[in-house]
């Protein structure tokens, strides 16, 4: 998974993508003269680049994803340890709220039979190992929960990996769920949650 390198011209654009997800415009809103005029080029140099409108936004949501994807895990590395790498991601969803967006919009698409969504997935397949994914961070605290004691090595992989990925989306709904803050404070969910996986694989 070695980090590409972009033309400048490339990460402007990607970056005016993120920045529009951010101002909460739904993707499938999005135009190509949107993107070219927040990245302060023409529009016909978006197209020196990429085919269509699909190829930008699903490129620039893989690159972000793949930047998000890797901060988690060098991190995991650096903690080597299966529930502080849990914690720590659901702090960074606590933290990155804006980086959050672009992952919602990203779980979002890869169920969508849209232009977007069926872009985004052929992308997925093309890069396969080149791009750092969601997957990657669960496979390495995995190992580590394994590795420590804290997962049981008999449960099935692919368990494992949705009960991970599953709470994380709870957490994620939580966060959107302002009415939920009250019954609950962020500090409690994340020792529920925690505890819950400790306990349902062990």
């Amino acid at each position: 998974m070695k980090e590409k390198t972009l033309s400048p011209k490339v990460k402007a654009l990607y970056e005016a993508v993120e920045e529009l997800i951010f101002e909460n415009i739904d993707v499938k809103e999005i135009k190509v003269s949107d993107i070219t005029e927040r990245a302060g080029i023409g529009k016909g140099t978006a197209y020196e680049y990429f085919r269509n409108k699909e190829e930008i936004i699903s490129s620039a949501l893989l690159y972000h994803i793949d930047l998000i994807c890797r901060q988690m895990v060098e991190k995991a590395e650096e903690l080597r340890d299966f529930e502080k790498t849990l914690q720590f991601i659901l702090c960074s969803i606590d933290a990155e709220i804006r980086k959050r967006d672009c992952f919602i919009q990203f779980v979002h698409l890869l169920s969508d039979n849209g232009p977007i969504g069926k872009a985004l997935q052929n992308k997925i397949r093309e890069k396969n190992q080149e791009v750092c994914m969601p997957r990657d961070v669960i496979v390495r605290m995995i190992e580590m929960g394994v590795r420590r004691g804290e997962i049981n090595k008999e449960l099935p992989f692919s368990y494992i990996s949705m009960e991970i990925a599953s709470s994380v989306l709870t957490y994620i709904i939580y966060i959107l769920n302002e009415e939920e803050k009250d019954s609950c404070s962020k500090e409690q969910m994340h020792r529920l949650i925690c505890s819950g996986i400790l306990k349902t694989l062990q």
